[in-house]
């Protein structure tokens, strides 16, 4: 009986579940009554739902409570078969109604859990933590930040007051843009005029990319942040907005311009070596934050146009750029979304805040009092996902149906192999020592807005000294560190990271809904396996094809892969529908089918475990947004839920044979599309 038949006469009917079937310690299986689980009675043929214990103790009630909770968003009124979003997630936003996706319900959850360590309602965690220096020195910025009083002065004033306090941006007669550009660059990774990007020159180190910057954002001075910077110009805000703009597109118009036929292409050497160059910049005062030595390697685009760029800033009003500076670092402050400009100091906001300015501690505070109690058992289940997936693929390449040459096979499996896995998304190989060291310098004072331009400083300052070989980079490189400005979705999904070749699923990810060690395999493989099938087929999309399992460009083999017509006819077949996000299209498309056909060779794969399997995928993407721009605002790289949903399911002929759909149903299209 398909999940449709007769659905709309159990809204408001459910059937009570006598006898569950609980796991008792002797390993048999036995019948005990409950009276507090629901499941619709269309939903699941029970006695056909695979109920495997995968993890070593077993929790039913984990499992009935998730499929509660499924029904719940659950739409009687929506056929699966035409739109298996609504289908599947039309009440989720009765239930979150403040949060955009459940990518951000999973967020604050990790949020709320970490409050608990720093508040004194809950004894036993901070027991954990005795004489932890690490959650001491984070204790003491969380109290001051939740303690701090509301402020009658502008809050961007009192944090320009603070810089000033520091040393930066001081102002004078004659500022030097250079030195301000600098200081800022221990504050924030924003480039407008120049571009310094730390990246991986191996698996063990790090080396310098300067090159100009992109900057696609115009100007646009609010009334706070002009009330600063008031102060350093006689210009009114319409004159000053004016003298921006047009500082911009004058840099633009270096920055895009044609390259002479004698431009000097991209070169990679030591710093020693750039010293030696005919240049009219000055480098060692230009790149002194980074601490290089002689034999350190660094690599320069367009160094003719960074000429160019920097004898036009050399030529501007000094007072001009100083103010601009300022600009860039105040709106940067003012665009965050987590900033405390409404004078507003909740004990979760806080805790929010120190999520994003000290990601790393904050992330080991988790694995120490929460994750560490499963981290065992968790990991092994996990791993074993993953190379049941690589399996998996391995057979796909085997099989060939793109018709790839053996080099092609080849290159195919030498990528696969070098995949790797990072659960927790911490350092590798690391003790207590290292976060004692990364966070040894800070220190905290009473005043939270110069404890959070101290925290800039600190994070910025150890990410520059990475550029330098006197810096052990070899932990750094094995997970993602990411920036105190970074959006919430970047944070709380997997990603696939192509310079390591290494999937991360961070904390946010490994809790319910998503995964439990105790999950059915129904719900484990529809959300933990298609998570790491997507991940895993991010290694194989258009994009980072090209790059082997060192992360170096593999240009040979990319290149005969592409030429492959059957690649190629695949790749428009699911460009037929237009998006911006072809290489997540692939990753969503295969890697779904990647988890299912590991599910189908493992277990069987009937009418109510596909019909689970299926449902559990759907919880990743519900959500409340009711646009793209509204989405986009806080995912910038995917195509909203609702059309990655749809669109997935739509190319996968298990689901249009699990729901019944008819031939010309929406989510039943004849054409369906796969590339892997």
């Amino acid at each position: 009986m398909y999940l449709r038949t007769n659905f709309k006469t159990l809204k408001s009917i459910t059937v009570l579940l006598l006898f569950v079937l609980v796991r008792k310690d002797t390993g048999c299986w036995a019948q005990t009554s409950t009276a507090d689980v629901v499941i619709l009675n269309d939903l699941l043929n029970w006695e056909h739902v695979n109920r495997t214990c995968l993890a070593r103790d077993c929790d039913e009630h984990v499992n009935l409570k998730q499929l509660q909770q499924i029904n719940t968003y659950m739409s009687d009124e929506a056929e699966p078969c035409e739109d298996f979003h609504k289908y599947a997630c039309e009440h989720w936003k009765r239930e979150h109604p403040n949060e955009m996706t459940m990518a951000a319900v999973a967020y604050k959850e990790i949020t709320r859990k970490l409050l608990e360590i720093f508040e004194d309602s809950n004894p036993e965690l901070k027991a954990e933590l005795q004489n932890n220096a690490i959650y001491e020195k984070l204790n003491a910025y969380y109290k001051v930040c939740k303690e701090t009083e509301q402020q009658n002065s502008s809050i961007l004033w009192l944090y320009f007051n603070e810089l000033n306090e520091m040393g930066f941006l001081r102002h004078s007669e004659s500022p030097r843009w250079l030195q301000t550009y600098k200081e800022l660059q221990l504050l924030m990774d924003d480039p407008y005029f120049w571009q310094f990007n730390i990246n991986e020159l191996t698996k063990s180190r790090y080396f310098l990319n300067i090159d100009v910057a992109q900057n696609s954002k115009k100007a646009n001075i609010s009334i706070d942040l002009y009330q600063v910077l008031k102060n350093f110009t006689s210009l009114s805000l319409e004159e000053l907005q004016t003298k921006f703009l047009t500082l911009e597109n004058e840099v633009n118009q270096i920055v895009n311009g044609v390259c002479p036929s004698d431009c000097s292409l991209p070169e990679t050497l030591t710093y020693e070596e750039l010293l030696q160059k005919q240049t009219s910049i000055n480098w060692p005062d230009v790149i002194s934050n980074f601490k290089l030595h002689s034999k350190d390697k660094l690599k320069i685009n367009s160094i003719d146009t960074l000429e160019n760029l920097f004898a036009y800033l050399s030529r501007q009003d000094s007072n001009l750029l100083y103010v601009y500076n300022l600009f860039k670092f105040l709106s940067h402050l003012e665009a965050d979304k987590v900033n405390f400009l409404d004078n507003q100091h909740s004990p979760y906001k806080c805790v929010h805040h120190m999520r994003k300015i000290f990601d790393l501690p904050m992330n080991y505070l988790y694995e120490k009092v929460f994750y560490s109690k499963i981290r065992t058992e968790s990991d092994q289940l996990i791993k074993n996902v993953f190379e049941e997936l690589k399996q998996t693929f391995a057979e796909i390449v085997e099989e060939n149906q793109l018709k790839f040459a053996d080099r092609n096979k080849k290159y195919l499996m030498s990528k696969l192999n070098g995949v790797s896995l990072n659960i927790g998304n911490l350092p590798a190989n690391v003790s207590d020592d290292f976060y004692q060291n990364y966070l040894q310098e800070y220190q905290v004072t009473n005043n939270f807005y110069l404890n959070h331009l101290l925290a800039l400083k600190h994070y910025y300052t150890q990410q520059l000294s990475l550029a330098s070989s006197s810096k052990d980079s070899t932990p750094w490189i094995s997970f993602q560190n990411y920036d105190p400005f970074v959006l919430d979705s970047a944070t709380s999904t997997a990603g696939y990271y192509y310079a390591t070749s290494a999937i991360t699923l961070p904390f946010s990810y490994l809790q319910v809904p998503f995964y439990t060690p105790h999950f059915w395999p129904p719900l484990l493989y529809g959300d933990l396996a298609t998570t790491l099938g997507h991940e895993l087929i991010h290694a194989f999309d258009p994009t980072f094809l090209g790059f082997d399992s060192d992360g170096k460009l593999a240009d040979l083999d990319f290149e005969l892969i592409s030429k492959n017509w059957h690649y190629n006819n695949a790749i428009n077949c699911l460009l037929r529908i237009p998006t911006q996000f072809l290489e997540e299209r692939v990753a969503d498309v295969s890697g779904s089918r990647l988890a299912l056909l590991t599910f189908k060779r493992k277990y069987l794969f009937s009418p109510s475990n596909a019909k689970l399997f299926f449902l559990q995928y759907a919880q990743f993407f519900c959500g409340t947004a009711e646009n793209f721009a509204a989405f986009n605002e806080e995912d910038t790289s995917h195509d909203m839920d609702s059309v990655r949903l749809n669109y997935t399911m739509s190319n996968l002929l298990e689901f249009a044979e699990t729901f019944g759909c008819r031939s010309d149903a929406s989510m039943n299209p004849r054409i369906k599309c796969q590339l892997w």
